[in-house]
């Protein structure tokens, strides 16, 4: 155990990079979560996109959709950048874009046999994820992991946490940084915003004890255009402050836009 007088500067959120308007840290755990149909997967597929996209090693690991469905979703992502909301897209700018982020790896996975061992070995065989330093994954969705106990599989109300504690200590053996969509309680899908809090995670106590960071998201309302104004709320964070901020979701393109992004 180092002394404090020979302690170096400790810096142990440096941060390695923003992606869709989020800054990451090796080794930290984010949990991020909404009722249904919000746009969690696909704030998290343009995240893995936009850190491919910048050189870093990224991958979204789904339970929830087949690989074709990411794909196209993905594609969608990629004309909203080159057109915005509802315009036609240029199909060169779309494949630009899209070859930018050739090296995201998307994978389909089930909810009775991959582990979050056998995603981690998957990653580090097939796909040259670093053994230890910077890189993303994103996991949709928390309860859906598949975690093994004495009698079989935990039923998904009681895995979270259990989930969380094993992405949070694979964050921290690799130094990437993780972030995990997780489930609201039923209940809480009609709280007001000022009564969210972390008790809205389904799960038990480690849910909301094991994430570095826990995000919230909700519909504020719907624009005529059916484009969704959202809040995304910070309810914890080991990092710094929480805060509040706005986005909007074009859900004709699945795509979750930024507030410098939005349009009127």
């Amino acid at each position: 155990m180092p002394r404090i007088a020979v302690t170096p500067e400790p810096q142990p959120y440096r941060f390695f990079g923003t992606f869709a308007g989020l800054p990451f840290w090796p080794g930290g755990l984010t949990l991020l979560s909404a009722a249904p149909g919000i746009g969690k997967t696909s704030w998290l597929l343009r995240m893995v996109m936009e850190a491919a996209q910048q050189g870093f090693p990224a991958a979204l690991g789904c339970y929830e959709h087949t690989a074709e469905e990411l794909k196209y979703r993905l594609r969608l992502q990629a004309e909203a950048k080159a057109a915005g909301a509802h315009s036609k897209a240029d199909e060169t700018r779309v494949e630009n874009i899209l070859a930018r982020a050739a090296e995201a790896v998307l994978l389909p996975l089930s909810d009775q046999e991959d582990t979050i061992r056998g995603i981690e070995e998957t990653l580090l065989q097939d796909y040259n994820f670093p053994v230890h330093a910077p890189a993303l994954l994103a996991v949709d969705y928390l309860q859906r992991i598949p975690v093994v106990g004495v009698t079989g599989l935990i039923s998904e109300e009681r895995r979270g946490g259990e989930a969380a504690a094993v992405l949070r200590a694979t964050a921290r053996r690799h130094g990437w940084a993780v972030i995990a969509a997780s489930a609201l309680r039923a209940s809480a899908f009609e709280e007001r915003a000022d009564e969210i809090d972390l008790s809205a995670l389904l799960g038990d106590e480690r849910v909301t004890y094991e994430p570095d960071r826990v995000l919230m998201m909700w519909r504020r309302s719907l624009k005529p255009c059916g484009c969704a104004e959202v809040v995304v709320k910070v309810l914890k964070d080991r990092t710094g402050p929480t805060k509040t901020w706005h986005m909007q979701f074009w859900g004709e393109r699945f795509y979750p836009a930024l507030e410098d992004e939005e349009h009127d």
